[in-house]
């Protein structure tokens, strides 16, 4: 089937026109892949998705990422979906939901960061709430060339603390002891030149220090990349309504909810894609046939490794 778009900014999203039972018909799913790479954000609205066909759309795109830290007991977490809403007791389960209104990429505790997020709103909030959107792979080509060729070489360091403790005004040990119990520092390139060719600042809330230079000027180095990345022009806010639908492409983009209260009512359900490409790793080559296959068996072979690509990327 042919998707039904509508572009929604110059630098990034598309809205998306399809029943819920149409995303998990035939290719589309593969489609709303390839459309995910190119637009960034894709937008469903009021599509008002079951949690079972959400469930199987998250499948149906990729392999799931499981996330034990956000287990809450509630009924949408027994199945696998991180439930987001401020109703909850736990300190930390608390942090993580309030330290999202920091722009952030997704998955920098790990060397192969999520894919995709899929966001789906339960309800809406009453006041506040929105979620913002950054295209990084834009801000990143808008750069002049020097600009570019003076941070590539350099290395930052990121870790939970690093968001969270803006949070509060005085951290006490035992907080910096508990984040760095779930994602202590880890360095990664400040450029990630992805296999599509782009590439992203790795920038955001959980960027602690830029390797190699002292904290004012690192701070200085990322609090400016930061407002570059994040001008309007790179920008898509996106207001919820219940029954919305909101996939986004982790590795292009930083995000964030913007501040609302507790008794706002906002619940969303989200789920992940697990990454397939390790930050500053090669595209890995595809291994060569068998070389005593018979010829029409080797084109065989390529053929079928040829077809198989599409719907793992």
């Amino acid at each position: 089937m042919a998707l039904d778009l509508q572009p929604i900014t110059p630098a990034l999203g598309a809205y998306v026109r399809l029943s819920p039972e149409d995303a998990l018909q035939g290719g589309a799913p593969g489609e709303l892949l390839d459309a995910l790479n190119r637009y960034n954000v894709l937008v469903f609205r009021q599509l008002d998705m079951s949690d079972d066909v959400f469930l199987q759309l998250t499948a149906a795109m990729g392999e799931k990422h499981e996330n034990t830290v956000t287990a809450d007991g509630s009924d949408a977490s027994s199945k696998g979906i991180f439930r987001i809403a401020l109703d909850k007791d736990d300190k930390t389960q608390r942090e993580f939901i309030l330290g999202n209104d920091f722009w952030h990429m997704d998955g920098m505790s790990y060397a192969v960061p999520v894919k995709a997020t899929l966001l789906k709103c339960q309800h809406a909030p009453r006041e506040g709430g929105d979620t913002g959107f950054a295209s990084l792979h834009a801000a990143w080509d808008a750069l002049p060339e020097d600009r570019k060729a003076s941070l590539k070489p350099l290395r930052v360091g990121h870790c939970l603390s690093a968001s969270l403790r803006r949070l509060y005004d005085t951290p006490t040990d035992e907080d910096f002891a508990r984040w760095d119990a779930i994602f202590p520092r880890l360095e990664h390139p400040l450029v990630w030149t992805q296999w599509n060719g782009r590439s992203s600042l790795l920038i955001g809330s959980t960027a602690n220090d830029v390797v190699g230079m002292s904290d004012e000027e690192s701070d200085a180095l990322l609090n400016e990349l930061l407002a570059w990345c994040t001008q309007d022009r790179f920008c898509y806010r996106h207001r919820w309504s219940d029954g919305d639908l909101v996939i986004f492409n982790n590795p292009g983009l930083l995000h964030r909810s913007y501040p609302y209260s507790d008794t706002a009512g906002r619940v969303m359900h989200r789920t992940t894609l697990k990454g397939i490409e390790a930050i500053g790793q090669a595209r890995p080559r595809a291994p060569s046939p068998p070389t005593d296959l018979p010829r029409a068996d080797v084109v065989s072979a390529l053929n079928g490794r040829q077809s198989a690509a599409p719907g793992r990327y």
